[in-house]
């Protein structure tokens, strides 16, 4: 007769297969009892509201601190080392050329200012294809990748307007990489190079030259050629104090200026504009006025002036800057266009 009973070793495989198959969900079902038990006991043992927000709000704290401590420790990791900015400062003092720009990203990078060579100054830069570039050809990008407020936007912008770039060059934790403008603008001149030959009067009274780039006014009023911040970023520019009595017009005269079809410039309180009184500018070319432009918004404010009549002949071009108020010192840039 046959017999039930299996011979050994009979179904043993099958066994095997069932019980691996079912043993991670069993597993799995005791890992949950558990967790719902010590939810459960700790549920009921939990403090006042009070205790538990105060816990919380400790926890929190602790948290920020070592968060905090481990992202100043890890800074210095990021930031270039001496070794990095000095292969940077030897790239630019052998291939920059006139016609160059140093752009830092992200542009608080000051330390960059302190490498460019007179043939690649800095220039304020942040992305926008409408950005002006005054005389320059070629932009070479110092890019810090790994450091706070950096955006890609700077070198996306570049892109926009460039025909062509070079390869990045990875010099430690600096990027760089030149761009070559499509459509570089080139002025026919730049107000703020021509101050050393520019006659300026604060009302009646001649501003006599007190050093290279600075012109004093008897009223205590001062132009000079300097870089000032204005709306977060660095600006070449004139600086004009006009601390003269309210009304009296600064007048700033250039002459022999090349003129095209625009006279384009930009103004902007230096510094915290904080509460300033508007400021008229009028341009005149000659003895006849050609434009003129309210500055009255904060930040770097743009202005045109059509001096298409004028173009192909050089002209003496004034600047007359009245105010009600003392405005504070103002940036202000200028260009021709061709």
């Amino acid at each position: 007769m046959g017999s039930d009973r299996k011979t050994p070793g009979t179904g043993t495989t099958s066994d095997l297969i069932r019980r691996a198959a079912t043993h991670p969900f069993r597993a799995s079902r005791d890992h949950l009892r558990a967790a719902r038990r010590l939810a459960r006991d700790s549920w009921q043992r939990r403090p006042p509201a009070r205790r538990a927000v105060a816990i919380l709000f400790a926890l929190a704290g602790v948290a920020a601190g070592v968060t905090s401590t481990a992202w100043q420790s890890s800074l210095r990791a990021r930031l270039p080392s001496p070794l990095d900015w000095d292969a940077l400062r030897a790239l630019l003092e052998r291939d920059a050329r006139p016609g160059d720009a140093l752009v830092p990203a992200p542009a608080w990078a000051e330390r960059v200012r302190l490498l460019a060579p007179p043939a690649a100054p800095v220039a304020s830069y942040e992305g926008g294809t409408a950005e002006d570039l005054p005389g320059v050809r070629r932009v070479w990008l110092a890019a810090l990748p790994a450091l706070p407020r950096f955006s890609w936007g700077t070198e996306l912008g570049l892109l926009a307007r460039s025909s062509g770039s070079e390869p990045t060059l990875a010099l430690g934790a600096l990027e760089v990489t030149r761009f070559q403008l499509a459509a570089p603008q080139l002025p026919m001149a730049f107000l703020p190079d021509l101050l050393g030959q520019a006659e300026v009067k604060l009302g009646d009274q001649p501003c006599l030259p007190e050093q290279e780039g600075v012109l004093r006014c008897a009223d205590g009023g001062e132009v000079a050629r300097s870089v000032r911040e204005v709306g977060g970023r660095p600006r070449p520019c004139l600086v004009v104090h006009p601390d003269a009595a309210a009304g009296a017009p600064l007048a700033l005269t250039f002459r022999g200026v090349p003129l095209g079809r625009a006279f384009h410039g930009h103004a902007g309180v230096a510094g915290d504009p904080g509460a300033t009184a508007p400021v008229r500018l009028s341009v005149h070319v000659d003895d006849e006025e050609a434009g003129e432009v309210e500055l009255a918004s904060p930040g770097w404010q743009a202005f045109d002036v059509d001096t298409a009549r004028f173009a192909g002949h050089a002209r003496d071009v004034t600047l007359v800057l009245t105010s009600a108020a003392r405005p504070g010192p103002l940036c202000l840039d200028a260009v021709t266009v061709p």
